[in-house]
């Protein structure tokens, strides 16, 4: 490896000798540049992302427009993320605490390791891509590969596991030194453990002693491991840097020392380069400015494949967009893409307008950030729980440590800031003011759409939604369906109902809580309400039926999620029972297709209350009542088959009693096949269940949501 020295005035090189201060001249600087600078060449690989003029451009040549996002707070903690609160605190800092809180620093780095895991998963990366995002910036430490004064492949394994992600969703990744040696910022997000929340200048130590030369064999490092993965689209060396004042013009010889390091090893990825000052002054690393060149010595283009950056919080002032139209054109005159790495912090209003400029204007744009603790203007918000809210209060006020903190946290850091879990709300106003066109938002009418017939409906198959996203599902006959619903979202799907009457509307769905709850509306009108069960895993899937009232006609299904939790695949409307005539009215023997024994009453009852059981030899006469329901009532009794108390719960018991035409003793008798029966509480959409599936005379029956099971489908014999 070729030692990179610092030069007099701050400059540096990859030569093995300093460069006295008469060879700053600008010719001497551009040979310089010249013959370090243009390794690029037919290296590249037809995959990589790469510049042409002021584009990025894929292998074929087509421009790519990244519209990607900010993966902050996963592998560098920032202070107001974690606390919840705007004081200054940096990574090593809380980390430190949180070792106090503990008693173990090993502790402290095991929940740093879990956070790492779960915070960002295929989960989201799947989540991102589904709402049109192509492209992910990735914040890190630098000590995530230097430890004890030599390099380190310890950030190898969160960085490999994303780019699997990313190669099998299609986004691109961008590396970004978001924390440098010697700290290249006063900001708490540099882990400036020097700094405090006046954000003093001379703690930025970056370009004293070795901190470039270190930052150097980092990217080298990172550069040699990752020189072959296309899925990489470039490497942003330092992030928002902030020289000590008086030292602005040392900023581009240390971009150019990183980016020859990293040019020893690799020659397929751009590198992208940060202006000065929180990277809002490309004045200082134009090397077109002539103060630039007198004060750098460089005067020419310094990479063949280069991006420029900027980042652009406005704080309300709306005007202030107007202020990225000179950096544009500052970057057009040199010849190199813009993008605009970080904005956001902002009301929707502001960051809406920032996004249609840089889509309209520049090779890119990525809003920060994609998830926060606590705060808002994000993607998805994570909610502390209590434990977590004892140790942050334990760090800003001192006392004893929260007793279980460690195990406490630990399972915070493993089932609590995934998106899916209960702690992780949605935020659509966000979504809305960073989604571009290549977004593909859904229609915001479903009027002008062909309506779906009954039968089976994709879930994904939706006209308009809010707040939903899609994933590969491994549920039979494949395909995706919709995740990560959490409540406030809905879904519209425009049908059209061929007649009034009453339906078997049946959701499959799956889920690891039994939380998820789903209300079923009608052109505004409420229609029903359904709870989903827990099937044990995210692609454990099960079918969840209840019978509606449909009128006939073009109308615009709202699916209203009243409780998040669950992944819904399809849904499917059954045949209308409209039809009185389908089942004839008539004396029956009803038989359990699990066990062959016979619908009955216990002890051949004749009185109200008298229990439904299975066995004997009893019979029912069936009446069609002429809006597609029946009266079921036992023929040595003459009471009606009732459910207990008009119970809508599981487990609801099955008992004779008058009719008196309540709905838990009106029944749909749904045909599954040529002789089997579905029997469905009216009142309730659950089915007519042997409980516990048992086979033996005397088992128990009650109501229960349809699983398909034979121990809920029966056959009716004459």
């Amino acid at each position: 490896m070729r030692k990179i020295i610092p030069t007099i005035g701050g400059k540096w090189s990859t030569s093995h000798k300093k460069i006295s201060s008469r060879d700053r001249s600008p010719g001497i600087a551009s040979t310089l540049l010249l013959a370090l600078a243009f390794l690029w060449g037919d290296t590249a690989q037809a995959q990589y992302l790469h510049t042409e003029g002021t584009q990025i451009v894929d292998g074929n040549g087509n421009p790519v427009h990244l519209n990607g996002i900010n993966l902050g707070n996963w592998l560098l903690w920032e202070g107001y993320l974690m606390m919840g609160d705007f004081n200054y605190r940096t990574h090593t800092q809380f980390l430190n605490s949180l070792a106090d809180t503990f008693g173990s620093m090993a502790q402290a780095k095991e929940f740093e390791h879990q956070w790492r895991l779960n915070y960002v998963t295929e989960r989201e990366i799947a989540d991102l891509k589904s709402l049109g995002f192509n492209a992910v910036r990735v914040p890190f430490h630098y000590n995530l590969f230097w430890e004890n004064g030599q390099l380190s492949d310890h950030g190898f394994q969160y960085l490999d596991r994303l780019i699997d992600y990313c190669r099998t969703h299609g986004l691109y990744v961008l590396l970004d030194m978001h924390a440098a040696p010697g700290y290249q910022n006063p900001g708490d997000h540099s882990d400036n453990i020097d700094s405090n929340a006046s954000q003093p200048r001379d703690s930025v130590k970056f370009w004293d002693g070795d901190n470039v030369l270190i930052a150097s064999q980092v990217w080298r490092h990172i550069a040699d491991y990752y020189k072959n993965e296309p899925v990489i689209w470039g490497y942003d060396l330092i992030n928002e840097p902030v020289p000590q004042a008086g030292r602005e013009y040392e900023l581009l010889p240390s971009l150019i020392a990183m980016r020859n390091a990293i040019r020893e090893v690799d020659n397929n990825h751009a590198i992208i380069a940060e202006g000065s000052w929180w990277a809002s002054d490309l004045q200082k690393i134009d090397w077109t400015d002539s103060t630039t060149q007198t004060n750098t010595g460089v005067n020419s283009r310094w990479d063949h494949n280069l991006v420029y950056q900027t980042h652009h919080y406005v704080f309300g002032n709306a005007g202030a967009v107007s202020d990225l139209y000179p950096r544009a054109d500052r970057t057009n005159n040199m010849g190199v893409p813009l993008i605009l790495g970080e904005y956001g912090e902002d009301n929707n209003d502001i960051i809406r307008q920032l996004t249609d400029w840089s889509a309209n204007n520049i090779a890119g744009q990525f809003p920060w950030s994609f998830k926060k603790m606590s705060h808002d203007r994000t993607l998805w918000t994570i909610q502390p729980n209590s434990i977590y809210s004892q140790v942050v209060d334990y760090i800003n006020h001192g006392g004893t440590p929260p007793a279980n903190a460690y195990a406490g946290m630990i399972d915070f850091a493993q089932n609590h800031i995934g998106n899916g879990s209960a702690n992780v709300s949605w935020h659509q106003d966000f979504y809305d003011a960073i989604k571009t066109n290549s977004s593909t938002p859904p229609p915001a009418s479903c009027d002008s759409v062909t309506p779906h017939s009954t039968g089976r409906i994709e879930a994904e198959s939706y006209c308009s939604m809010s707040g939903i996203q899609l994933e590969d599902t491994s549920d039979s006959g494949g395909g995706q369906n919709v995740g990560w619903i959490d409540s406030g979202d809905w879904l519209e799907y425009r049908v059209d109902v061929p007649q009034s009457g009453v339906y078997t509307l049946t959701y499959r769905i799956a889920s690891t809580t039994s939380t998820g709850q789903l209300r079923l509306m009608s052109d505004g009108t409420q229609l029903a309400d359904t709870s989903f069960p827990n099937t044990g895993g995210w692609q454990n899937w099960q079918s969840v039926s209840l019978n509606v009232n449909l009128s006939a006609g073009t109308q615009t299904l709202r699916l209203q999620v009243a409780g998040g939790g669950f992944n819904l695949n399809w849904i499917e409307l059954g045949a209308s029972s409209q039809d009185p005539g389908s089942i004839a009215n008539g004396e029956y023997q009803i038989r359990n297709l699990a066990s062959g024994l016979l619908l009955g009453v216990a002890d051949s009852a004749t009185t109200n209350g008298g229990n439904v059981i299975q066995g004997g030899n009893q019979s029912w006469q069936i009446t069609a009542l002429g809006d597609g329901s029946y009266r079921l009532e036992n023929t040595y009794s003459g009471l009606a088959l009732d459910v207990q108390d008009a119970s809508t719960s599981n487990g609801a018991n099955i008992q004779q009693w008058e009719y008196g035409g309540g709905d838990n003793q009106n029944w749909l008798i749904e045909q599954v096949d040529a002789n089997r029966f579905r029997i469905i509480s009216v009142h309730s959409g659950k089915s007519l269940d042997v409980q516990d599936g048992s086979t033996e005379p005397g088992g128990n029956i009650q109501q229960w949501t349809y699983h398909g099971g034979d121990n809920q489908l029966w056959l009716l014999e004459k």
